[in-house]
């Protein structure tokens, strides 16, 4: 402008009238033309109407309202600034009404610059897009000829003769239905743009998808517009590939159609759906696996907001592949696009273990197709993926775990095909709770700091003797089974850091699939006790690193509410029917989960938390015996000790049995509180000469000695020992009463019975009693003793004397002593040497002799014994005829019940349950008698009896029932039978 002075003749602007039609409408007034007065304003390098409208500064605007008297400000509703998105493809030409430019005098509104106004909500009629005089599009170049041509004439032309000058006012008006989809449309981009920062959002992002659109809608969607619209819409230009093609002008039909198929998912707070909607379109020509809807350009989804963006990717979830689909969060409401420099998703690593949590493996992890290892490391770095600005696989699972195959896309694959795709979201969902919240648990600090083996063997063994359990130690070099200390010390590091120990990279790495096997069985195996202790020895890890977090964490189950996952959550399962089928009735686990209709995976972290019952141990045991150190530690204290062992004298063994504690034991624990441990007693005080007295000179033994001293055998010998003093033989025959003399005086056979035997004098004094009663059987039972016993002891009696004593009782003749027993009898009666009888024999081997009624029941028993004599032979059986005893008789029944078999006499044994003391000499007797016949066992049979290694061992003798012996044996059983 030349100069800053209000215009003479001016006028108002009207509601919603564009700066070209004002400044129009003032030329007119000032009797210019329009370009004229632009040139009088200093704008007459505007010749583009739209440029009127859209690029003029704000200082210019200042300048215009002070030149024409309008208030400040006033004339930023009439132009189109940067708040209204005019999109790359600019508007060139100016929509009208032409009842509204009737009503208004020609008078034009700043809104039918704009590429979604296409209708006329008041009028309710398609705007014109073109002059139907002359078929171009009007105020494309600022009007010529203002002042021949009314305001709402087309001006279209650059010389008089050629100007258009058709009337728009009286332009047919494109009447639509009220209820017409395009008005409704209109609607709701008037109400956008009466807010022009939600307007700038939502029809930016409808220039953009304006080209997809058309290639995406096709003639269903306008089938009911009326024959108008789609006349219009099949004039669409399809060419869109280069810049040119996108900036070609639109018609109004068009810009309706695309507005009103595009606002429902664009103009809404509705995001279930504005997704349905778009996946509608979406799925119409969308490619598999591609983000970007098939005929927009990268340019034009850059540039598309965030919130259209991720409506876009929600939409096409189902279409996407399955890494992308994680990556953008395609499935959650927090969709999106990752920008290049996004880094939330590095920052995430901190929060993430290197495995999966439990709780969320088990709800994660498909029944079937997946190692539990494998999807473990992989859900956990998948959970890296979301926000991933550059999708590398190996770079992302590189950064938890190297050692992991390639492997996220055939995870993901097998877990959409378990028949639940919401794991996936799950995944997200987890990663964007991370990303809000965080987590209590730095892992990757701890996986820094943590060291390899949290727990020694030394602490590894006192906290399982502590909790009554046993330690598992390695028992030898070549047993390739690690040692239940390192299947410690691995879960206290997983538990800690939640790393992978299939990681070839860990010091405590799984090795092989039964050390695999074993460390999983090993959480299940702990008492609850034993658990509880490893827990608190893992927090005692974290506070001596000086770490102020949890134990463990694990983002909570309401990131997982309302989907549909594979597993159960980890706390929903009956803990007791676990504890029912694979403690109580030892069934595999695998049993388990499936009489449970679970996993594998969920039965085995079920049973981390059923307690063991702890294990009753004896004391012979490592855990009894790591008790009893501990017992001697409580007792035989330093005091104690003092007082008992060296104040009191006593020795450990005593004071070993006093308290309970094993002897070695107590060593040891003396041993740790300094004390000195003696081998031995102290010497025990025998006089020098003494001893060689009574061992050397009277023949003494080594006991007689020591109970007179009051000590023990061994005692004195070791004290005969150190004097140098030879010893007798160990045994008997050392003993005292074996080395004695007698007194030469005595009778020769007395001495003879005594001197250099065990117990002469009690078969002396045995031989005195016996010959008072008629037999021994009588003499045994007053002895209370057997008659065999009677008779070993008199025959050792008249070996030692050198002549038979007494002759044997027969049939009706009592017992009588021979001469020589006679004299030793009435040597025995002498005062002198019933003394030295009554002194030596204890008081138990003494009995009394026979009173006179004791001998007279003896003597009358034995007289009314008669002589039974031999049997009476057979009158017509040709077999000797023997003895039938009661033995004898069940003897021939079984013989009789098997008469033509041979039969060995341990058959008979087993059968009759006689005594093979009886069996076998009575078998014996019934050969001889002719009864049976007998062979020896075969060679063949025999030695197939042999046990493998060791001999066949004694033959068999086989006996057979004889013809004779078979009729004898009848006889005899009728005739017992019949009696």
């Amino acid at each position: 402008m030349t100069e800053t002075r209000v215009l003479p003749l001016r006028m108002p602007i009207l509601d919603g009238e564009s700066l070209d039609s004002w400044l129009e409408a003032m030329g007119r007034r000032n009797g210019l033309t329009f370009s004229t007065f632009l040139r009088v304003l200093g704008l007459s390098r505007h010749y583009l109407t739209r440029l009127l409208v859209s690029d003029l500064p704000v200082s210019v605007l200042r300048e215009l309202e002070v030149r024409t008297g309008l208030p400040a400000g006033r004339l930023d509703h009439a132009v189109i600034g940067d708040d209204f998105p005019f999109s790359p493809r600019r508007q060139r030409r100016c929509r009208f009404c032409p009842q509204c430019l009737a009503e208004r005098e020609g008078r034009w509104l700043l809104k039918w610059w704009l590429p979604w106004t296409f209708a006329c909500t008041t009028h309710e009629a398609l705007l014109h897009d073109t002059c139907p005089g002359c078929g171009e599009g009007v105020r494309v170049r600022l009007p010529g000829h203002t002042l021949r041509f009314p305001p709402a004439a087309c001006t279209r032309g650059s010389r008089l003769a050629s100007v258009c000058g058709t009337d728009l006012t009286s332009a047919k008006l494109l009447e639509l239905d009220s209820d017409h989809p395009l008005l409704a449309a209109q609607r709701r981009v008037d109400i956008l743009l009466a807010a022009r920062s939600t307007a700038h959002t939502v029809l930016a992002d409808l220039n953009q998808c304006t080209s997809w659109l058309m290639h995406t809608l096709d003639d269903n969607d306008i089938q009911a517009m009326g024959p108008v619209i789609r006349e219009r819409w099949h004039r669409r230009p399809l060419a869109t590939r280069t810049p040119a093609d996108r900036a070609k002008p639109l018609g109004a039909a068009v810009s309706g159609v695309i507005a009103h198929a595009a606002l429902p998912f664009l103009d809404t707070s509705d995001e279930t759906f504005a997704a349905r909607a778009l996946h509608v379109l979406r799925a119409r020509h969308d490619t598999p696996n591609k983000v970007i809807p098939r005929g927009m350009t990268t340019e034009q989804w850059s540039q598309l907001s965030p919130g259209t963006q991720r409506r876009f990717l929600h939409a096409g979830d189902q279409i996407m592949g399955a890494l992308d689909r994680v990556r953008f969060s395609s499935s959650t409401p927090r969709a999106r696009v990752p920008e290049p420099g996004d880094h939330s998703a590095s920052a995430r690593i901190r929060h993430v273990p290197q495995v999966l949590w439990p709780g969320w493996t088990v709800r994660l992890m498909p029944r079937e197709g997946m190692q539990e290892n494998l999807f473990r490391g992989i859900a956990a770095a998948l959970l890296l993926l979301p926000g991933e600005p550059v999708l590398r696989a190996r770079g992302v699972t590189d950064r938890l775990g190297p050692h992991l195959p390639n492997a996220m896309t055939v995870t993901l694959q097998r877990a959409l095909k378990s028949g639940h795709p919401d794991g996936l979201t799950a995944l997200c969902n987890l990663a964007h709770y991370l990303d809000d919240h965080g987590s209590p648990i730095d892992y990757e600090r701890r996986r820094r700091l943590v060291p390899a083996a949290p727990i020694s063997p030394d602490q590894w063994r006192e906290l399982c003797f502590r909790t009554g359990t046993q330690p598992g130690e390695q028992l030898n070099n070549k047993t390739t089974q690690a040692p239940r200390y390192l299947n410690a010390q691995r879960y206290l590091n997983q538990l800690l850091t939640s790393a992978d120990l299939t990681d070839p990279r860990h010091p405590l790495v799984l090795r092989s699939a039964p050390d695999r096997s074993r460390y999983f069985a090993f959480p299940p195996s702990l008492t609850l006790d034993q658990r509880d202790a490893l827990h608190q020895h893992a927090i005692g890890v974290l506070h001596d690193l000086n770490i102020d977090e949890p134990l463990t964490w694990e983002p909570p189950q309401e990131c997982a509410d309302g989907l549909d996952l594979p597993g159960r959550r980890l706390d929903d399962i009956d803990l007791e029917e676990v504890r029912r089928i694979v403690i109580t009735e030892q069934r595999a686990p695998r049993e388990a989960a499936r009489q449970l209709d679970t996993t594998l995976t969920h039965i085995r972290f079920a049973l981390e938390q059923v307690p063991r019952e702890p294990r009753e141990w004896g004391r012979s045991s490592s855990v009894g015996s790591w008790r009893l150190h501990q017992q001697a530690k409580d007792v035989l204290t330093t005091g104690f000790l003092q007082r008992e062992y060296v104040d009191g004298d006593k020795t450990l063994t005593r004071i070993a049995q006093e308290t309970g504690i094993p002897r070695h034991i107590a060593v040891v624990q003396a041993r740790a509180l300094g004390f000195t441990v003696r081998r031995t007693r102290k010497p025990f005080p025998i006089d020098e000469t003494w001893l060689r007295e009574q061992y050397l000179t009277h023949k003494r033994s080594t006991l007689d000695i020591a109970e007179e001293l009051g000590t023990e055998d061994e005692t004195v010998r070791r004290r005969l020992k150190h004097l140098n003093i030879p010893l007798r033989p160990p045994g008997v025959h050392s003993r005292t009463i074996m080395t004695a003399k007698i007194d030469t005086s005595l009778p020769r056979d007395v001495r003879s019975a005594v001197e250099g035997t065990l117990h002469g004098w009690l078969r002396l004094h045995r031989f005195q009693i016996a010959m008072h009663f008629p037999s021994l059987d009588s003499a045994a039972r007053h002895l209370m003793t057997e008659p065999n016993a009677l008779v070993t002891q008199f025959q050792r009696l008249e070996r030692d004397i050198g002549t038979h004593l007494f002759a044997r009782a027969a049939f009706g003749r009592p017992q009588q002593p021979t001469p020589r027993g006679r004299r030793l009898l009435r040597h025995l009666e002498t005062d002198r040497i019933q003394a030295l009888m009554t002194a030596s024999l204890p008081h138990d081997h003494a009995p009394a002799p026979p009173d006179d009624h004791v001998l007279e029941a003896a003597h009358a028993k034995f007289q009314t014994r008669r002589n039974p004599g031999p049997p009476t032979p057979f009158d017509d059986i040709s077999v000797e005829r023997i003895r039938v005893t009661k033995p004898t008789l069940v003897l021939l029944r079984d013989l009789l019940a098997r008469p033509q078999q041979k039969f060995y006499g341990a058959e008979v044994i087993a059968r009759t349950g006689l005594d093979p003391g009886t069996v076998y000499p009575k078998l014996k007797r019934l050969e001889r008698a002719g009864w049976l016949t007998s062979r020896l066992e075969d060679d063949v049979t025999w030695m197939n009896r042999a046990t493998p290694g060791r001999g066949p061992g004694k033959r068999r003798t086989f006996y057979t029932l004889t013809a004779e012996g078979h009729r004898a044996a009848r006889h005899e059983t009728q005739h017992r039978t019949a009696a």
